[in-house]
């Protein structure tokens, strides 16, 4: 148990951020308290979060920005280091050398996001503008090193406390953009594309387009989500399968439309829990977002309550309004495209706060750390660096105890010269699993 000495009637953005320090990272218990005598009066682990000189717990000078409510400009964030840590909200009093719990909340709620007006060609909020991503710490999970700091200064201060650290675990997501490279195109552009494979000399993929579409063999793209899910049946491993069922498009699916054959197939799956990938065009019509949902629910016969956006394209806070109103209770969406790390500063899941209206919804965010395409496309790595990146933030989430929650597409690993990608992907998963059953620590 932890007592936090506040002065403010209005505890909800503290409790906020000590349910995800206290109880989600360190497993212990807190409680708030206003009263100065009773706060004196506690002999375990106690903080002083106020301005005030009690000589009594460890001392964290506020900023003001847990006392607020709704949105403001911040014009300097007093950058600073703490434990060779990336650190903001500097405070010269206090044992703590800055508003840890502002700093958390900050990043927590993205509250940079509500006010950057700084967007990518997707309308997503743009990396760059980043705090993180500007400072070279997107890549290490800020709050959960800070969480750990603050566990040693009060280990240091009170020999007795004592936590029970949560424990890291690996979580593997799949997105289908695309079920089928071949099939389903329909008459006219199957043929207008076996003639610009003939205009080419691209036999190669001619006789293989041929053959699809006359079932000698099997499609690529299908037959990699089935080999996928064997793998993770093999590895005896759960894990999500997000669906895009929005209209095909530049930036849609390029089937005309789920066969009775695709449908019937995810309703087979087992060990598997399938989510909605909401489309493209969600972003601006969220009613779409209610549309293919019910749509997904109507194929699988059940209800569907996890999501993550195509193109990962969202923006805080508007893009989770939409999720809790259509009655989505976990997002995945969060996670950059164009980079890959620790958007929110953490590795483990916490639940939407709205900070312009200063409301706690019930929307669990799972933060997605990296993403297959970021290491391909985006930054166009090599398959031996993409490994490296990949463990590297497989180390970092063990650390914080947090969850290791990657993503990869059928399509990225079904094409054949994509074939080192499959030795990525299945060199990077066992090593994420690997780590769930050692005695790794910090």
């Amino acid at each position: 148990m932890v007592t936090i000495y506040f002065l403010e009637e209005n505890t909800k953005r503290l409790a906020y951020v000590c349910q995800h320090i206290f109880e989600n990272i360190l497993g212990t218990t807190f409680k708030i308290v206003a009263e100065k005598g009773v706060f004196l009066r506690e002999t375990g682990a106690c903080i002083n979060y106020s301005d005030e000189v009690l000589n009594h717990g460890l001392r964290i000078s506020p900023k003001g920005l847990l006392s607020e409510t709704g949105v403001r400009k911040i014009l300097d964030l007093d950058e600073s280091k703490w434990k060779d840590y990336f650190c903001f909200f500097k405070q010269d009093r206090g044992d703590v050398p800055f508003d840890l719990f502002s700093a958390v909340f900050y990043l927590l709620t993205s509250y940079e996001e509500y006010l950057s007006k700084q967007t990518d060609e997707h309308s997503r909020f743009d990396v760059n503008a980043s705090l993180l991503h500007r400072n070279d710490w997107l890549e290490i999970p800020l709050i959960d090193r800070w969480t750990y700091g603050l566990k040693e200064e009060l280990e240091r201060k009170y020999p007795d406390f004592e936590c029970k650290l949560r424990k890291y675990r690996f979580i593997s997501t799949v997105d289908i953009d695309h079920p089928f490279l071949y099939l389903y195109k329909g008459v006219a552009k199957t043929a207008g594309l076996l003639l610009r494979d003939m205009m080419k000399f691209d036999f190669k993929s001619f006789w293989e387009r041929l053959n699809v579409n006359f079932h000698s063999i099997p499609d690529p793209y299908m037959q990699t989500i089935e080999d996928m899910d064997d793998f993770h049946k093999k590895a005896g491993r759960t894990y999500y399968l997000f669906v895009l069922l929005g209209r095909t498009g530049k930036y849609g699916k390029s089937t005309i439309k789920p066969t009775l054959s695709y449908n019937d197939y995810l309703k087979s799956l087992e060990q598997v829990t399938i989510g909605s990938h909401p489309s493209y065009d969600t972003f601006r019509h969220p009613d779409l977002l209610v549309k293919e949902k019910k749509e997904l629910e109507n194929l699988l016969d059940r209800e569907v309550a996890v999501n993550r956006r195509h193109f990962l394209r969202m923006t805080c806070p508007k893009s989770f309004r939409e999720a809790v109103l259509a009655g989505f209770t976990e997002d995945f969406t969060f996670g950059f495209a164009k980079a890959v790390g620790f958007r929110s500063g953490t590795a483990i899941p916490y639940y939407f706060y709205d900070v312009e209206q200063d409301t706690l919804s019930n929307l669990l965010i799972r933060p997605t750390i990296i993403m297959d395409s970021t290491l391909i496309k985006h930054l166009g790595c090599s398959p031996g660096y993409a490994l490296l990146k990949l463990k590297q933030l497989a180390d970092e989430c063990k650390k914080s105890g947090g969850d290791y929650l990657w993503l990869w597409h059928n399509s990225n690993l079904a094409e054949k010269k994509n074939k080192l990608w499959k030795d990525v992907f299945i060199a990077s998963f066992n090593y994420a699993v690997s780590l769930e059953n050692d005695n790794f620590a910090e």
